[in-house]
C-alpha cells in the first residue's frame, strides 16, 4: 500500500502544495481552522483535498463529531507528506515560508493597479501575514471574461459588470475625473475656461485593440467627440498623460491618475466652468466559494481609504 502511494506521489500531477494543504490539514484536524489559516474558504479546502484523493486513487479522509479522521491510506500519506515537506523547506529554521501560501489574483484596470492597489498593497499583505498577491490587469469589458476563466478572485472595476452567480459584487465608492493640461498650458492661466476654450486644443483620444481593429476608447469627457479636436491616441492613460506633460495636448482622466503628476508640477487640472462634476462608481466584485470574508473586508478597506 505504502509503495502504491509514493508511486501515485511521483506523478507530474501532485504537486507540494497538494501535499502541504492535506498535511496542515489532517495536523490541525479541521478543515475549518485549515482554512483560516491558509485565508481559504473551508469550500475551497475541502475541495482541494477531494482532488487530491482523485488523484491518487484513495480515500485520505472521513469526518467526525470531533472533526476530520485520517483513513489508513490518509495515515501513510501523512507520512510520506511529512519526508517530503521536510525536504522542501528553507534551510533557514526561522523561515515561515508554507508552500501553500495562497497568491491571490485581483484583476482591473491598468491605473487602478499601479495607482490605488500597488502603493498599498504590501501593507495589506504584511496585515494578512505575507498573504501574497498578483495583480492582472485587463480593460474594464474583459474583466468577466478573464474572471470566469480563473485569471484572478477579485476584481475591482468601474460600473456594474454581469457577473455569475458564485460572484458577488459590492459598490465601495466612487473616482472623480477631471481635464489636465501641462503646467504651463495656456488654459491654466485663465480666470474662467469654458468648453469653447478646451475645443482649441488637441485631446489625446482614448483608443484600444479589438479582432476588428482600432476601436474608440471611453475617458468619460464632457466634450463630445465631434466636437473636440483630436490629437495623439494611447491606448492607457498612463501614456496619455506622458503626452500631456510635454505638449499642448489635454486629456481627461481618473484624479486617482492624475495626481502624482500635479504634485511633481508636471501638469494642472484645469476648471471648466460648464461641465458637470464628473464621477463614477467604483465596485467590487470576488468569487464567493474562494474568498474569504475576512480577505474581502481587507481589500475593501485598503481601497475605500485610498480612493479619491
Amino acid at each position: 500500500m505504502l509503495k502504491s502511494l509514493v508511486m501515485s506521489l511521483l506523478m507530474p500531477n501532485v504537486g507540494l502544495a497538494d501535499l502541504d494543504l492535506f498535511f496542515r490539514a489532517a495536523k490541525l484536524k479541521s478543515l475549518r481552522e485549515c482554512a483560516r489559516q491558509l485565508d481559504m474558504t473551508p469550500g475551497s479546502v475541502s475541495k482541494s483535498i477531494k482532488r487530491l484523493e482523485k488523484k491518487i486513487g484513495k480515500s485520505l479522509l472521513r469526518r467526525s463529531v470531533s472533526g476530520i479522521l485520517l483513513t489508513s491510506e490518509g495515515h501513510e500519506l501523512m507520512e510520506i507528506a511529512e519526508k517530503i515537506l521536510r525536504l522542501t523547506l528553507p534551510l533557514d529554521p526561522n523561515a515561515k515560508k508554507s508552500i501553500t501560501q495562497k497568491v491571490w489574483g485581483i484583476g482591473s484596470l491598468s491605473f487602478i493597479s499601479s495607482r490605488l492597489l500597488a502603493p498599498n498593497l504590501e501593507s495589506l499583505s504584511k496585515s494578512r501575514g505575507q498573504t501574497r498577491f498578483r495583480l492582472v490587469e485587463f480593460g474594464n469589458n474583459q474583466l468577466v471574461a478573464h474572471g470566469l476563466n480563473g485569471a484572478f478572485e477579485i476584481a475591482v472595476h468601474i460600473g456594474q459588470l454581469e457577473w455569475t452567480r458564485v460572484w458577488s459584487t459590492y459598490e465601495i465608492g466612487s473616482m472623480r475625473w477631471a481635464l489636465y493640461g501641462g503646467a504651463e498650458h495656456p488654459l491654466t492661466k485663465l480666470k474662467v475656461v469654458g468648453s469653447a476654450d478646451v475645443a482649441k486644443y488637441p485631446f489625446v483620444m482614448p483608443t484600444g485593440w479589438s479582432s476588428q481593429g482600432f476601436i474608440r476608447g471611453e475617458d468619460h469627457c464632457p466634450l463630445s467627440w465631434g466636437s473636440r479636436y483630436a490629437g495623439h491616441e494611447a491606448t492607457t492613460a498612463e501614456t496619455a498623460l506622458e503626452i500631456v506633460t510635454a505638449s499642448s495636448h489635454l486629456v481627461f482622466v481618473p484624479v486617482l491618475l492624475a495626481q502624482r503628476n500635479v504634485d511633481h508640477g508636471l501638469i494642472s487640472e484645469i476648471n471648466v466652468a460648464d461641465w458637470p462634476q464628473v464621477e463614477k462608481k467604483i465596485f467590487l466584485s470576488v468569487r464567493d466559494d474562494l474568498v474569504s470574508s475576512s480577505l474581502l473586508q481587507s481589500v475593501t478597506r485598503m481601497i475605500k481609504q485610498n480612493l479619491c
